[in-house]
Formats: structure tokens, sequence, C-alpha cells
């Protein structure tokens, strides 16, 4: 595993068989998308002051993501 990490300077990712470079960017992007939706939408100040007791909750949906 050592040789592999050497010879590829320091990392092996690669997309899985039967998979294009272009899908594997579109689902990071999506992927990202929904992470920082779910962020902005779970820390929102408009949001905490109508719903005061959904701030101590807002971790929860950011981990699912």
């Amino acid at each position: 595993m050592k040789h592999y990490y050497n010879s590829l300077g320091g990392g092996a990712n690669e997309v899985a068989a039967g998979y294009s470079k272009g899908t594997a960017l579109g689902a990071e992007i999506i992927g990202t998308f929904v992470l920082v939706y779910t962020v902005f939408s779970a820390t929102d100040p408009k949001r905490n002051a109508r719903d005061s007791h959904i701030p101590v909750l807002a971790p929860l949906p950011i981990g699912f993501a």
C-alpha cells in the first residue's frame, strides 16, 4: 500500500469503472450543493427568529447531509 502512496504522489483516488469523469464531477457538484444548502438553511437567522427551538437541532441535518 505504501508503494502506491509514494508512486502516485500521495493519493490514489479514481472514478469507479463504468463511470466517466463527467459523471463523477456532476455527483460532486450535486453533493456539494446539498451540503451548502443544508448548512445555509439550518443556520438562517430569519428562521432562527421564527423558530427559536430549532437552533439546537441544526447540527443534525448538517451531519446527515
